[in-house]
C-alpha cells in the first residue's frame, strides 16, 4: 500500500504591524485637520486644549493657508495658543533673521529640521512662550510656529522644532512651493 503524503505548509504570517508613531506630536499633518494642514491630535498635545477656536488666513484669493490661530474656546482674549504662519515671499532677509537669532538667542533647529531656531518670548521680563523661524534655503519663504501657555509636560521648543520639521517639506521646499497645501475656512 503507498503511503499517503501529506505536506505541511506554514500558513503565511501575517504582515507586520507598522510601527508605533514614537514623533513627539505624531504626525501632524493627519486627518483630521484643522485649517486644512495641521493635526487635531498634534494640536491637542502641544497646547493641551481639547476644545479649541480655529483662525486660518488665506492668500492668494484662498488658495493657500498664510495662517493658522488656535485659541482656547470659549476664547478669552486676543491671546492664541499655537500660530503657525508662512511668509511667502518672507517679510525678512536672511541677515535679519540671522541678527534677530542673536540677539534673541536662538537655538539651532535639529538638523533635520533646518535651518531654523527657536527662541523663548519673553515680555516685561515673564517668559510667555517660545517661536520656531524656518526658512526656506534661498531665503525666499518663512515659516513660523509660535507656542504659548503651553502644557507643563511638554517642551514648547521641541514641539516648535517638530511642527517645523513636519511641515517644512510640504511648505517651504522649492520644488513644493507653488504646490502648498491650501485650508478651508473655518
Amino acid at each position: 500500500m503507498a503511503g499517503l503524503l501529506t505536506a505541511c505548509s506554514a500558513s503565511p504570517s501575517p504582515p507586520p504591524s507598522p510601527a508605533p508613531d514614537t514623533r513627539p506630536l505624531g504626525d501632524v499633518t493627519a486627518a483630521p485637520k484643522e485649517c486644512g494642514l495641521i493635526s487635531r491630535q498634534s494640536i491637542e498635545r502641544a497646547t493641551g486644549l481639547s476644545d479649541f477656536t480655529v483662525k486660518n488666513y488665506m492668500s492668494d484669493d484662498g488658495k493657500h493657508l498664510q495662517s493658522c490661530y488656535i485659541y482656547t474656546n470659549p476664547r478669552s482674549g486676543n491671546g492664541y495658543r499655537l500660530r503657525i504662519e508662512i511668509d511667502d515671499p518672507s517679510v525678512l532677509s536672511l541677515s535679519e533673521i540671522e541678527g534677530t537669532k542673536a540677539a534673541k538667542d536662538g537655538v539651532d533647529l535639529p538638523a533635520d529640521a533646518g535651518p531654523g531656531f527657536t527662541f523663548t518670548i519673553v515680555e516685561f521680563g515673564v517668559n510667555y512662550g517660545t517661536d520656531g523661524w524656518a526658512w526656506a534655503r534661498d531665503g525666499s519663504r518663512m515659516l513660523s510656529v509660535s507656542l504659548s501657555e503651553t502644557p507643563s509636560n511638554r517642551d514648547p521648543r521641541k514641539d516648535a522644532a517638530e511642527f517645523i520639521r513636519q511641515l517644512r517639506p510640504i511648505l517651504l521646499d522649492t520644488d513644493r512651493a507653488s504646490t502648498r497645501t491650501s485650508g478651508r475656512r473655518k
